[in-house]
């Protein structure tokens, strides 16, 4: 609330109020047209809408005692909106117990620097409200706290960062994880206060050991909501720097608080490029610690560990040079002596001997190979001839037993043939379509076919006879 008779605009749900549009509601006068009526308004109440009530009741709490207000109480049935507003209600115990609807909007809410949840015990800043399509009373928060102040509250509260943090895996950083600076980095990115003096420490010692650009992300580095800045700063040093320096100079533990923030944390972990930790004293430790890639304790150490000593290099590079130089030299005479060795073995004379001898060990070689493909063609050609002459023997020898196996298998299924016995005399004797293999199966009567040799004949049974030992 801006004061008597103005009031901030609420919205409930995922809008967000303006800060500085003022809905100005005009108080309710005794001589203003509430009030105005015939002579009975005397005696009865005029009749309101709801909404002229509703005005009413927020004019009615629009005073000092319900603006600026700071409560303490126990945070119950809290419930954040995914559009970043908080709705909770703040308790206490006892017999006369207590509850106030409070809400808490985002661009508040953003400011708050501890992990808010059931059974905190907090102290809450803000005014009183009157929401007309509830029909209820709340408490709008513009700040939030915890209820214990000072240093011990301060230390509660990152000793509660660190079991969340821990048990998220956001640190400590693993050391398979921890990343070294580039040993010739292009850009250093410093997080920092422009106004302090870690700037100007971390400028001297890069512009006396291996000047190069600095790019600087200002924020603050303390106070309530340092912590926005901070992380703020480092997402926007990704991708412009090959390493960051995240800085402080030292300070109480208070001072060095907001370093202890999630938010920071979690934008060190998240890094893209190393995160050198510069935050107060060597004693001086934050959870930012924890998560850079290297921590150090001040920030003209922090520059000294990204940036190699000019000095050191030029003494090295001439040591390079030195070592080079003596060892071509070396090399060189080496090789002129190796030349002149060579030079000797390539007399004219020597070499003109060394053709002859290969020239005619050449000529010796063609020969041998000569001789020895004939003799290897000619042996060859030998044993393909007598491989014809065995092949054409077997395959002859194979052909005459196929014959003679031809014709017995011809005489076999001859000497099988059931009319060849005609031709002796024989008849093969049929009744009702039916061979007669035995005299049991004929009758006097029955009419038989008989087939001989060279046709056929039809017979009727007179007698039948049977021999004796049938």
């Amino acid at each position: 609330m801006a004061g008597k008779g103005q009031q901030m605009q609420l919205t409930f749900g995922d809008a967000e109020p303006e800060e500085g549009t003022p809905n100005v509601i005009a108080p309710v006068l005794e001589n203003s047209t509430l009030a105005a009526g015939d002579p009975q308004a005397a005696n009865e109440p005029a009749v309101l809408s709801v909404s002229d009530l509703a005005e009413r009741i927020r004019d009615a709490i629009d005073t000092p005692l319900l603006t600026n207000v700071c409560v303490q109480g126990e945070i119950t049935g809290y419930r954040p909106h995914s559009s970043g507003h908080m709705y909770f209600s703040l308790s206490e115990h006892g017999d006369d117990k207590a509850t106030m609807p409070c809400v808490m909007w985002k661009y508040a809410a953003k400011t708050v620097a501890f992990p808010v949840k059931d059974g905190v015990l907090v102290r809450a800043t803000g005014y009183v409200d009157f929401y007309p399509p509830y029909g209820k009373m709340q408490f709008v928060i513009k700040k939030l706290e915890p209820a214990l102040t000072g240093k011990t509250g301060l230390y509660l509260q990152k000793e509660e960062w660190k079991k969340q943090l821990t048990a998220e895996g956001v640190i400590p950083r693993a050391e398979c994880n921890r990343r070294s600076p580039p040993v010739f980095p292009s850009c250093v990115g410093v997080v920092t206060s422009r106004t302090g003096s870690v700037l100007q420490d971390i400028r001297n010692v890069i512009t006396r050991r291996y000047p190069l650009p600095i790019l600087l992300a200002h924020t603050a580095v303390q106070g309530d909501g340092a912590h926005i800045q901070i992380a703020a700063a480092i997402r926007s040093l990704q991708g412009k720097t090959d390493v960051i320096i995240v800085a402080r100079g030292g300070g109480s533990f208070e001072d060095l608080f907001e370093f202890n923030h999630p938010d920071v944390v979690r934008a060190i972990a998240a890094s893209a490029v190393p995160v050198i930790s510069a935050v107060g004293h060597e004693t001086d430790t934050t959870l930012a610690d924890y998560a850079a890639d290297r921590r150090v304790p001040t920030p003209s150490a922090a520059a000294e560990t990204v940036v190699p000593d000019r000095a050191v290099l030029l003494h090295q590079l001439e040591e390079m040079r030195r070592t080079i130089r003596d060892t071509i030299a070396g090399r060189f005479a080496a090789e002129r002596s190796t030349l002149a060795e060579l030079a000797e073995r390539v007399e004219p004379s020597r070499l003109s001997r060394k053709l002859d001898q290969m020239h005619q060990q050449t000529a010796d070689f063609a020969e041998r190979i000569t001789s020895a493909l004939l003799r290897r063609v000619s042996a060859e050609c030998e044993l393909c001839r007598t491989l014809g002459e065995t092949v054409a023997k077997s395959a002859r020898t194979r052909i005459a037993t196929a014959r003679l196996e031809l014709l017995a298998q011809k005489e076999i299924i001859l000497g099988r043939d059931p009319y060849k016995p005609l031709e002796l005399g024989y008849a093969l004797v049929w009744k009702d379509r039916t061979v007669v293999r035995s005299a049991k199966n004929i009758s006097t009567g029955d009419c038989l076919s008989l087939r001989l040799s060279d046709g056929e004949a039809v017979t009727v049974v007179e007698n039948v006879t049977y021999d004796r030992n049938t």
